[in-house]
């Protein structure tokens, strides 16, 4: 915003926005994985055997110790979102307010949708059946509703306080408006490309492509439309600017990299 402007114009340089989703995305999903997944198989007693990018191998699980691995996942991303709306509401800077909502965002939308494609498909780690995260349980179909519904609820709950949270820092008006489409937009392509990029280097095929990589991104996070389209055109408009952050950008652009180097191959422990 220039001496000249009258009136507050939010805006957020589209490479920061590209580099803030090159790290964050990674990191998130490591969190999810190795954080999760990976820490409750060693709690349980077991050692993993695979770590991938999109993917923990835990063999010897059974029962309710296969049963807290598969749910360890969603676990930290619910811990995750819950930290992050907690910080968001106390940062005041730009850049880490923007930080905490995608985090929130993110990992909210990721874990309510979870739920829903276990619901629907019995596949991933709340499928409630056999050959599912879950599995066996009884009545597998009522299960599968209930997380479902679940799911869904939840997921309407995030992508509502991802707008309202959006909205209280950029504003209304035209600017506001584009801003709000960049920042959601950019996210959700930029994560969801780069997931399949890294996608690509797992040996297990196009099953981590499709049922990993490309569920938890384009699919978990297509709630960020709604977010990008969403008006409230009865805020008045913020000053919230985020410049050209080059570190960012940069270390955006390695962690990518070295996420795709070293865990999309896969590293087997034993």
């Amino acid at each position: 915003m220039t001496k000249d402007d009258t009136h507050p114009r939010p805006w957020i340089d589209r490479w920061t926005l590209a580099g803030l989703a090159l790290l964050l995305l990674p990191l998130l999903t490591m969190a999810h994985e190795l954080l999760g997944h990976a820490v409750a198989c060693v709690a349980t007693g077991h050692q993993p055997g695979e770590l991938g990018a999109y993917y923990v191998e835990c063999p010897g699980t059974q029962g309710w110790s296969s049963r807290i691995v598969a749910m360890a996942g969603t676990g930290m991303d619910v811990v995750l979102a819950v930290l992050a709306y907690l910080a968001w509401r106390r940062l005041r800077r730009p850049l880490p307010r923007l930080v905490a909502w995608a985090v929130f965002t993110v990992k909210g939308m990721v874990a309510a949708g979870y739920w829903m494609f276990s619901g629907v498909t019995n596949l991933g780690d709340w499928g409630p059946d056999v050959g599912g995260g879950l599995g066996p349980l009884p009545w597998p179909w009522l299960w599968r509703v209930v997380l479902f519904v679940a799911g869904l609820v939840a997921y309407i709950q995030v992508v509502r306080a991802a707008i309202r949270m959006l909205g209280a820092m950029l504003g209304g008006g035209e600017q506001a408006a584009r801003t709000q489409r960049q920042t959601a937009m950019t996210l959700y392509v930029v994560g969801g490309v780069s997931a399949l990029l890294v996608s690509l280097f797992n040996p297990l095929g196009m099953v981590i492509t499709l049922t990993s990589a490309i569920a938890a991104s384009f699919g978990g996070t297509a709630g960020l439309f709604n977010v990008a389209y969403a008006r409230r055109s009865t805020l008045p408009a913020q000053d919230f600017h985020i410049g050209r952050e080059p570190v960012l950008i940069i270390l955006g652009v390695l962690v990518t990299v070295a996420f795709a180097v070293v865990l999309g191959p896969t590293i087997h422990l034993h």
